[in-house]
C-alpha cells in the first residue's frame, strides 16, 4: 500500500478560526509567536500543536532570552506543553538572566547607535558578571545587528559557569547559521517540513514556490516600463543606484531621474550617467528632470508621474535613489506580474545594506483592534496600522515567498500606469514622511486592488547608521502629525472591509498553494 494522501487543507480548516487569522499572517516573530500560543492555549487541546510548536520555535529563535522564558514558564498551560528537558532549559536560562535595576545606561548606548561604546560596556558587564545571561544577549543582539560576528562569538566564549555553557553553545550555533546562512532548503524538505506543521502559513507558501518553480521565476513585462527615481543631495548613493541599474537587465525600460534641487553633484553625477546609458543602452534611455527646489518626495513622484513620456509607458516603477539591485530585479517583479496580473502594486523584500539578515520591509498586512473606536481627540484617533512581524526577527527565509499582501514599501514598487493614474496622485500633505506609500496602497486595498510582495526579491536599501540615523524632535512630531491626517483620510468602516477582503484573499491563495501540495 502507498502511503496515506497527505490533505493540508483538512488539516487547516480544522484550525479555530480566530487562530487562523494569526497565522495567515506569518510563523515567524517574537511577539507574534506568543500571541500565536496564547490564541491557542484560548481553543483547547486541537491547537495543542501549533502553541507547542511556537514555543519551541521561539526558544530555538531567542537562546539567551530568559525574560522570554520565564514568562513561558509562569504560565501552566504553555509549560505543560513543553518537552521537559526544553522546560529544564528554560528554568536553567530563567534563573540565570537578571535585568539591571537600572537599564538607562544601556538603553541610551542604543540609542545613540554608538556601537564602539555599547560595546565596551557590554564587555565589561559580561566580565563583571559572568553567570547573568541578561548581559550575553544584549551582547548578541546589538552585534548581530551591527553585523559584528567576532564580537558576537567573543561574547558567548567568554568564560561562564558549565551551568550555562550548553545554552551558550545553542546561542553560538544559532549565531553562527545567521553570520554563514546554508543553502536554501530543498524543495523536498521544505515540503515535508510544510506537511509535518500545516499552521505554518510560511512554510506552505515557500514549499509551494520552490516546487512550482515560482522561487526561481523570471518573467519580462508584459509592456514598455518607466523608472522613476528622485532625488535631493544624494550625489554619491544616487551614483551607485545608477551604476546597478546600468549592469542590470532592464531589457527596453527607460528611466527618469528628477534632481529635487539638489546643491551638490547631483547634476554632474546625472550628466555623466547619461552619457553611460547612451553608450551601453541607446540614446535617450535616462531622462533627467531638474527643479530649483525640493518639493518633496511626495510631490516628485507626482511630477515624473504626469510627464507624457512617462504616461506612455505601460508600467511605472519608482525607486529609492540609495538601493543596490540585483541584475534581475525587473524581471523578477515581472514574475510578480505574470503571476498575479490583477494586483494594484507589486513591491519586494528590501533588507539593510550594511546587514542583509535586517528586514526593512516584507510581507505586510492590515490590523485593526475590532473594539477601538475613532476618536479624534486622540493622537491615534482612528487605530490601524500594518503587521510588522519582519520587524521582530532576522532574515532567514521566513518571507522568501509571493503573495497578496496590504501595502509594500515604496523603495521600489511597481505599478500598471493606467492603475496608477486612476487611484490619484500620493498625498503631498503627508510629506516628508513614508505614510504616502502607505495611505496609497490603502486606497488600493480599499478598491480590491490589494498589493503583492515579491519576497523572492531582496533589494538593499542604504539607511544612515550612527549619529545621523537618529530622529529629532521637529522629526518625530512631523510623523506623527502625518500619522495622524493618514488616518482620518480613511473611515474606519472603510478599512474593516479591506482588512476583511485582505484575511479572504490570503486563505483563497493559501488553500490553492494547499490544493497543490496536497496533489503531490
Amino acid at each position: 500500500m502507498g502511503a496515506p494522501k497527505a490533505d493540508g487543507r483538512a488539516a487547516w480548516r480544522a484550525l479555530p478560526d480566530d487562530l487562523k487569522g494569526l497565522l495567515r499572517l506569518g510563523f515567524t516573530g517574537k511577539g507574534h509567536l506568543l500571541d500565536v500560543a496564547a490564541h491557542g492555549l484560548r481553543s483547547g487541546r486541537a491547537a495543542a500543536p501549533v502553541v507547542r510548536d511556537a514555543l519551541r520555535t521561539l526558544a530555538a529563535n531567542h537562546p539567551l532570552d530568559g525574560g522570554l522564558a520565564a514568562e513561558v514558564l509562569d504560565a501552566a498551560p504553555a509549560a505543560a506543553l513543553l518537552d521537559p528537558d526544553d522546560a529544564a532549559r528554560l528554568r536553567v536560562l530563567a534563573d540565570h538572566w537578571r535585568a539591571p535595576a537600572d537599564p538607562a545606561p544601556l538603553r541610551d548606548l542604543l540609542a545613540a547607535r554608538d556601537f564602539a561604546r555599547t560595546r565596551a560596556f557590554l564587555d565589561r558587564a559580561v566580565a563583571r558578571e559572568p553567570a547573568n545571561l541578561f548581559w550575553r544577549e544584549q551582547a548578541v543582539v546589538a552585534g548581530t545587528v551591527e553585523n559584528e560576528p567576532d564580537f558576537v562569538f567573543h561574547i558567548l566564549n567568554m568564560d561562564a559557569p558549565d551551568t550555562v555553557r550548553p545554552l551558550l553553545a545553542a546561542a553560538e550555533n544559532r549565531a553562527r547559521t545567521l553570520f554563514s546562512p546554508p543553502a536554501p532548503p530543498a524543495p523536498e524538505a521544505l515540503l515535508d517540513a510544510a506537511r509535518t506543521a500545516p499552521w505554518n502559513v510560511g512554510l506552505a507558501l515557500r514549499a509551494h514556490d520552490a516546487l512550482t518553480g515560482v522561487s526561481s521565476l523570471r518573467a519580462p513585462l508584459p509592456g514598455r516600463t518607466a523608472v522613476l527615481l528622485y532625488s535631493w543631495n544624494k550625489a554619491d548613493e544616487l551614483d551607485a543606484t545608477l551604476g546597478t541599474l546600468l549592469t542590470a537587465d532592464l531589457a527596453d525600460a527607460s528611466l527618469f531621474v528628477l534632481d529635487n534641487g539638489s546643491t551638490d553633484r547631483t547634476a554632474e553625477v546625472l550628466a555623466r550617467r547619461a552619457g553611460q546609458f547612451a553608450d551601453r543602452l541607446g540614446a535617450d534611455r535616462l531622462t533627467t528632470v531638474s527643479l530649483p527646489v525640493n518639493i518633496g518626495a511626495a510631490a516628485a513622484r507626482n511630477w515624473l508621474l504626469h510627464l507624457d513620456a512617462v504616461r506612455a509607458h505601460d508600467f511605472v516603477c519608482y525607486l529609492d535613489d540609495d538601493v543596490d539591485l540585483p541584475a534581475d530585479w525587473l524581471q523578477r517583479l515581472g514574475a510578480a506580474v505574470s503571476r498575479y496580473p490583477e494586483a494594484g502594486v507589486w513591491g519586494c523584500k528590501v533588507v539593510d545594506h550594511a546587514n542583509p539578515l535586517c528586514i526593512q520591509s516584507a510581507d505586510s498586512h492590515l490590523s485593526m483592534d475590532p473594539e477601538a473606536h475613532a476618536d479624534l481627540t486622540r493622537l491615534d484617533p482612528n487605530p490601524f496600522g500594518l503587521t510588522g512581524l519582519h520587524a521582530q526577527t532576522l532574515d532567514t527565509g521566513d518571507f522568501d515567498f509571493l503573495r497578496p499582501c496590504a501595502s509594500v514599501t515604496g523603495c521600489c514598487h511597481l505599478f500598471r500606469t493606467d492603475v496608477l493614474l486612476d487611484s490619484g496622485d500620493f498625498a503631498i500633505h503627508l510629506s516628508p514622511s513614508q505614510y504616502d506609500d502607505m495611505e496609497h496602497d490603502l486606497r488600493l486595498c480599499e478598491a480590491g486592488r490589494f498589493p503583492v510582495c515579491q519576497g523572492h526579491l531582496a533589494v538593499r536599501h542604504k539607511k544612515r547608521t550612527g549619529a545621523a540615523s537618529l530622529i529629532s524632535a521637529p522629526e518625530l512630531g512631523n510623523a506623527l502629525g502625518n500619522k495622524y491626517k493618514m488616518q482620518v483620510m480613511h473611515a474606519r468602516a472603510d478599512i474593516a472591509a479591506a482588512l476583511k477582503a485582505e484575511q479572504a484573499l490570503l486563505e483563497s491563495d493559501l488553500l490553492g498553494k494547499l490544493e497543490y501540495l496536497d496533489s503531490l
